[in-house]
């Protein structure tokens, strides 16, 4: 018998987040990521949609702030969330809501990945299989070098108020340009990769070792409080169920 903790594993892109690890409960609750989960060892127990009739499932969708309430505490889960307002939310093939498992194939190449890891590249092929995606499709363009500056730009000032004005300015283009060709050529508005960059951040910060205080002011949050309403509003799930597990959790950030 062992009493080794189970490992969590996050997989962090600009515009999807992938969680392999323990079950958990989440109340009724909903957040602006469409959701995918599917029990690894076992089925889910999942209520949604008008009728709030609990189902069982080995997988479920949720779609964007679909209010919903789930039980995995008796089984390992992977879970994939997914910017609302991104180019690969838009090409998600996905039911309306409810169950939604995928491919045996696909299942069991979360459980060797949540088993033993694997790269950023591993993962998103097996997240791009899940979604009903090919990776012909998410084939990046050549990006315009300005937009790739302001990239870089967008790293270094995360901790400070970040406006569009000013980051054109900064770039010497106009904000409708920039406003449009960042949409066009990253798959997602750019006050929401700047959004989704802060919480990556301040995950990044918070498992370093810094107060939930400190990783808020990291990323440009206000204070905790503000950093964890917005962790919530996106994924239903505090913070704190993270940070508070720093020796269980191995990380992989894919943002470039």
């Amino acid at each position: 018998m062992t009493n080794e903790l189970p490992t969590i594993r996050l997989y962090l892109w600009p515009h999807r987040l992938l969680y392999l690890g323990p079950g958990m409960d989440a109340g009724m609750h909903h957040h602006h990521a469409a959701q995918l989960c599917v029990g690894l060892d076992g089925p889910l127990r999942l209520r949604s949609g008008e009728d709030l009739k609990w189902g069982e499932h080995q997988g479920f969708y949720v779609p964007p702030d679909e209010p919903h309430e789930f039980i995995a505490t008796a089984t390992s889960t992977a879970i994939v969330y997914v910017e609302a307002e991104s180019a690969e939310f838009a090409a998600l093939q996905a039911p309306s809501q409810g169950a939604a498992a995928p491919r045996s194939s696909t299942i069991e190449a979360l459980r060797q990945l949540a088993a033993t890891g694997g790269s950023a590249e591993q993962a998103d092929a097996i997240c791009l299989a899940w979604l009903g995606l090919t990776e012909a499709a998410q084939q990046r363009r050549i990006l315009d070098p300005r937009i790739v500056d302001g990239l870089a730009l967008i790293r270094t000032q995360l901790d400070q108020p970040l406006r569009l004005s000013s980051l054109a300015a900064a770039l010497n283009m106009s904000p409708s340009w920039l406003s449009h060709q960042f949409t066009e050529q990253i798959g997602m508005p750019l006050r929401r990769y700047v959004l989704w960059q802060r919480l990556w951040r301040a995950v990044e910060s918070a498992l370093m070792g810094s107060t939930l205080t400190e990783a808020a002011h990291a990323a440009g949050f206000s204070d905790s409080s503000h950093l964890s309403r917005t962790f919530r509003g996106t994924f239903g799930v505090a913070p704190s169920f993270l940070f508070g597990r720093r020796d269980q959790v191995f990380v992989c950030f894919a943002n470039d």
